[in-house]
C-alpha cells in the first residue's frame, strides 16, 4: 500500500514486523525484499509521493570549515536523491575494503567478497546488464577507443555502467502500492527514537500539520542519507551507537580536480557512449599494487577532448614520450580526477541550536578539506603525468599544482558518507558488519553513512547490495523462529 499521512486517515499506531525509515534507494530496496520474502514492512517517507513537501526546510543547515551545499545536495520525497541521480554504477573495487597507507581508522569489516553477490542483485535494482566489471569483457582493447595497458601497469582502464536512470519512486512504485506485505507512508517524519535500555521500543512520527503517531515493530531500520541518519540519532537523549565518539564524524564526498591537459591519440571515448547493447564510461584508474604500496586515493581519470592538434609538424611524432601517436591524429583532452575522500574525524556533522518545524535540531557540516588535503589527490596525478609520457601515451601539461583555497568548493559528487561507520569492533564505528548499531538490539542502518571507506564509485550500487544483505539478515532472523 502507498499513502499519503496528509490525506488520508492516520492511525494513533502503526505496527508492523520491521520499521525502515527512509524511501530513498536503500529504503526502497530493504522494504521490498523484506516483503517479498513474506516479511510484513512499514516504510515511512518524510516527503510527498511526487514531489518536495512543505517540509523541504528541514534539510537547512549551516557548514564551516569548506563550504557544502546541505539544502541543495539533498531530495526530501519517494526515491530520495535517486530523483536527481546521475546513473553512474560500478561497485567499490575489493582494494576499497582493505586498510592501506594513509588511513587514520580502520577500513571496511567485510570484503569485496562478502559483498559480491549482492553488488549482482544491485545491479538489477539500478537496471543494468549484470555481470562483472572487468572492462577487457567489453571487447574495446584494440579499437582505438581506449588505450592499450597491459596488467601490471601502473595505470588500468576500468568503466562504469549507466543506469537509465532508475528513479526509484517512480520505477518501483507499482510494487510498494500494490504489496499486501508492505504499507508505505509518505509525508511522515520521524522525531523521535523511544528506547528502553538496548532496544528501540517505537518511534514517534509527525506530519507538517502536526498530527502525530507512533510505530511499533520488531526491528527498526534508518535508511535515510547519510546526513539525515546522524542527525536523528544525535537528536536523540541517549544517542544510540555513539560509544566512541564516532556518530557523526568522518563525513565524506568524493572532490573533483582538473590539475592539467592531455596531448594524446585522437578518438579516445574516455565518456558515455553505447557500445554492444549497454550504456558505459571507460575512465582510468591506478592499479591495486601503486594503492597497496603508497599513501594515494583511488580515483577515477577521465579525458574530455577538448580540441585536435593541427598545426604540430610530422617529426613531433618521434618525441619517445609521445611514440603511441606516430602518424596519427593528436586531441587535447582535459583530464579530470574524481578522488577518494579519506575517512577523518574532524570532518564532522554536529547540532546546532535551532530547531526545524518538526523540532528537530538543525544541522552543522564542518567538512574538513583544507588546502594541504589535496596532497594525495596531486601526488597520483604526478604519478599518472610520469605514467603517460613513460609508456608513451601522450604527453601531460599542469594546469594547476596547488589545492583549492579553503573558501572554494571543488566539484563534488553529493555524496554523505562515512557518517555511521562499519566496524569490526564497537571503538572505531557506529555499526557491526551486520548493520546493527552496536549497543542496540534492534536498530539497524542502511545508508551510505555506513561506508567505513569511500573509494571512487558512486555510491548507489554499494546502497543497494548493502540493503539488500541487510535484508536477507532480517529475514533470517524469522526464519530461525520456531
Amino acid at each position: 500500500m502507498l499513502r499519503s499521512a496528509l490525506t488520508e486517515l492516520l492511525p494513533e499506531v502503526l505496527e508492523a514486523q520491521v520499521c525502515v525509515v527512509g524511501g530513498g534507494p536503500a529504503g526502497i530496496v530493504t522494504a521490498l525484499e523484506l516483503s517479498r520474502r513474506g516479511i510484513e514492512v512499514l516504510l515511512i517517507e518524510a516527503g510527498g509521493k511526487d514531489g518536495p513537501s512543505a517540509g523541504e526546510d528541514a534539510y537547512a543547515g549551516v557548514s564551516s570549515g569548506r563550504p557544502y551545499p546541505l539544502q541543495g545536495s539533498r531530495l526530501r520525497w519517494l526515491g530520495g536523491t535517486s530523483n536527481h541521480w546521475g546513473g553512474w554504477v560500478r561497485p567499490l573495487d575489493p582494494i576499497d575494503f582493505l586498510d592501506r597507507p594513509g588511513q587514520s581508522l580502520p577500513a571496511w569489516p567485510i570484503k569485496h567478497a562478502d559483498l559480491k553477490p549482492w553488488y549482482d542483485h544491485a545491479d538489477g535494482w539500478c537496471e543494468v546488464p549484470a555481470g562483472d566489471y572487468d572492462i577487457e569483457q567489453l571487447g574495446l582493447m584494440g579499437t582505438g577507443r581506449i588505450f592499450d595497458l597491459s596488467a601490471g601497469q601502473e595505470f588500468q582502464n576500468a568503466f562504469f555502467r549507466v543506469s537509465p536512470p532508475t528513479r526509484f519512486g517512480q520505477r518501483y512504485r507499482s510494487e510498494i502500492a500494490a504489496s499486501d506485505r508492505l504499507d508505505c507512508w509518505t509525508d511522515l517524519t520521524v522525531v523521535e527514537l523511544i528506547q528502553a535500555s538496548a532496544v528501540i521500543r517505537e518511534v514517534r512520527a509527525v506530519t507538517t500539520s502536526g498530527t502525530e503517531t507512533r510505530v511499533r515493530a520488531n526491528q527498526f531500520v534508518l535508511a535515510m542519507g547519510g546526513l539525515e541518519v546522524p542527525r536523528l540519532l544525535l537528536a536523540q537523549s541517549e544517542v544510540p551507537g555513539n560509544q566512541a565518539g564516532l556518530v557523526g564524524a568522518c563525513f565524506m564526498d568524493h572532490f573533483g580536480i582538473q590539475p592539467g591537459r592531455l596531448l594524446a591519440a585522437d578518438g579516445l571515448r574516455y565518456g558515455m557512449f553505447d557500445w554492444n547493447g549497454q550504456t558505459i564510461i571507460p575512465m582510468l584508474k591506478p592499479a591495486e599494487g601503486l594503492l597497496e604500496d603508497e599513501a594515494l586515493p583511488n580515483a577515477s581519470i577521465r579525458l574530455a577532448a577538448t580540441r585536435p592538434e593541427q598545426f604540430l609538424p610530422p617529426d613531433y611524432w618521434s618525441n619517445r614520450a609521445i611514440s603511441a601517436l606516430q602518424g596519427g591524429e593528436a586531441m587535447t583532452y582535459d583530464v579530470i580526477f574524481i578522488n577518494e575522500p579519506m575517512p577523518d574525524p574532524r570532518s564532522r556533522l554536529t547540532l546546532v541550536d535551532q530547531q526545524d518545524s518538526f523540532g528537530l535540531p538543525r544541522l552543522q557540516l564542518h567538512w574538513h578539506l583544507p588546502p594541504g588535503e589535496f596532497g594525495r589527490a596531486l601526488r597520483l596525478v604526478d604519478r599518472f603525468r610520469h605514467f603517460v609520457g613513460q609508456v608513451g601515451l601522450g604527453r601531460f601539461q599542469w594546469l594547476r599544482r596547488e589545492g583549492l583555497p579553503e573558501g572554494q568548493t571543488p566539484g563534488i559528487g553529493y555524496h554523505h558518507m562515512g557518517t555511521t561507520r562499519m566496524s569490526a569492533a564497537p571503538d572505531a564505528g557506529v555499526t557491526d558488519p551486520n548493520c546493527r548499531v552496536w549497543d542496540r538490539d534492534n536498530l539497524y542502518v542502511a545508508s551510505s553513512s555506513l561506508f567505513s571507506t569511500a573509494g571512487f564509485a558512486n555510491p548507489t550500487l554499494t546502497i543497494c547490495a548493502l540493503a539488500s544483505r541487510l535484508a536477507d539478515h532480517l529475514a533470517d532472523q524469522y526464519r530461525l523462529q520456531p
